[in-house]
């Protein structure tokens, strides 16, 4: 039973569900409660163990129907492993022929699975074709155009080259026509039902690696190259990034009584004790919830790129209360309440109808900086531009650049273009570099996951 659940359990974290070890401990503990007599009882409680919302649920009704196809198959399926190796033994060593395998036609066939097929022992060859998928990495296919290949392996595990070698040769008389044209219809019949097992493992364990790819290809490219296709899977990664890094780095821990000895206060603390041990204390970590300002340039050559900050920032808001949006092209505002108070697709499409797309002036931007929060910024404080520094020949307004540096506990530049590029044209980024921790270039989710969770780890 324990195999079965597992490999269920695997299959639906395939699908996308999140499935912890706690809870399938939990759908382990139901199985063994109510058994597997009764399907549609085993589906409802493991069904309440494992699903959280209805769409997991109807993904966990079609893997379930998928898996468990029916009670029969079911039931062979959890069959010990002891029986599987006892026929895989005979099906290998058997090169004795038994009387009982013997068709009406007085031929004896020497290979196994001739000897099976002949017999319509249809139900050891099932076992047999789990046992060999299972060699055969049927549950490791990527893409459906290596069904072929993976069907190829069984046949040939179960022994399909010594039963086509005997078709050979029995063929070449015509005495045996009849029981060949047999054994060779059978043999399509098995070939067609190793295809559909194989198929069905697909569709349980595989069907969801193309999406798994193109999400980890969405992950690497430049944002700035997302189409409006992808704009609604970049933001289901956007959002389920955002929740990985909050539940990460957003809580404060405290680890006492546990791990290493801190030696210099345990010795102070028992200073008066004559250097006897009666107290020991540990070190502890504490992380606490970061203070972050993030100051998004959304003019028409980096919008695309704060399009998809802003939509993690959203994300975050709910567990980093402490998160202070901005946004500018030439004029700043602030957008932290506009995120509280609107859903996000709204609060976006504001943002971009009001501020985005036009011609950038970040000194008259960090002037409006001035007035609005810079004397909320503290050494507790880390400040994240994103933008291209690219300033259309104006006045960069840097002093105020760098008084944001000599506050902050650390400033942050992610320029979403390439080192090569910064300081050509009408790009000041040289004049705002000195007084930055840090300057990255950040075109990619995967580099901001990168950057923002370096934020969130050591900003307290």
């Amino acid at each position: 039973m324990q195999k079965v659940l597992g490999d269920f359990i695997h299959a639906l974290r395939h699908a996308g569900l999140p499935i912890s070890s706690a809870e399938t401990l939990d759908a382990l503990r139901a199985a063994q409660l109510v058994g597997i007599d009764n399907a549609p009882l085993l589906k409802h409680s493991l069904g309440m163990t494992l699903t959280k919302c209805l769409q997991h649920r109807l993904t966990y009704d079609q893997v379930f129907d998928q898996y468990f196809n029916s009670y029969d198959q079911f039931k062979e399926a959890s069959s010990s492993e002891e029986t599987i190796k006892a026929l895989e033994e005979k099906r290998q060593t058997s090169n004795n022929i038994d009387e009982e395998l013997i068709n009406a036609y007085g031929t004896s066939f020497q290979s196994p699975l001739a000897q099976q097929l002949m017999d319509n022992d249809m139900s050891s060859v099932q076992v047999m074709i789990t046992s060999a998928a299972t060699a055969s990495g049927a549950r490791e296919i990527a893409f459906v155009t290596q069904i072929p290949m993976v069907t190829y392996r069984i046949m040939q595990t179960l022994g399909n080259g010594e039963l086509q070698q005997e078709l050979a040769v029995l063929a070449s008389s015509d005495e045996n026509s009849a029981e060949v044209q047999l054994l060779r219809q059978r043999r399509l019949l098995l070939q067609q039902q190793v295809r559909d097992y194989v198929e069905q493992q697909y569709l349980i364990f595989n069907q969801n690696e193309p999406n798994k790819l193109r999400e980890s290809n969405l992950q690497k490219i430049n944002l700035t190259s997302v189409d409006h296709r992808n704009y609604k899977l970049m933001g289901e990664l956007v959002r389920k990034a955002a929740k990985q890094l909050a539940s990460m780095h957003s809580r404060r821990r405290r680890i006492t009584k546990r791990g290493l000895l801190d030696v210099r206060r345990t010795i102070a603390a028992n200073a008066a004790y004559d250097g006897f041990l009666f107290h020991t204390k540990w070190k502890s970590t504490r992380v606490d919830r970061p203070k972050v300002m993030v100051i998004c340039d959304v003019s028409g050559s980096v919008s695309e790129v704060a399009r998809f900050l802003m939509l993690f920032l959203y994300c975050l808001q709910d567990v980093l209360p402490k998160v202070r949006s901005f946004v500018f092209s030439s004029n700043m505002a602030e957008v932290t309440e506009l995120f509280e108070q609107r859903g996000m697709d709204q609060a976006l499409a504001e943002v971009m109808l009001k501020w985005a797309n036009l011609p950038s002036d970040y000194g008259k931007a960090l002037a409006d900086f001035t007035s609005i929060a810079l004397d909320d910024i503290d050494n507790r404080t880390t400040v994240i531009m994103l933008g291209d520094a690219r300033n259309n020949n104006e006045d960069g307004n840097v002093s105020v650049w760098e008084e944001i540096y000599r506050r902050s506990q650390r400033v942050l530049w992610l320029n979403p273009e390439g080192e090569f590029s910064w300081d050509s044209a009408d790009s000041i980024m040289s004049e705002y570099a000195p007084y930055c921790t840090h300057v990255e270039t950040c075109n990619s989710l995967r580099d901001l996951n990168r950057v923002l969770g370096s934020v969130l780890k050591h900003s307290n």
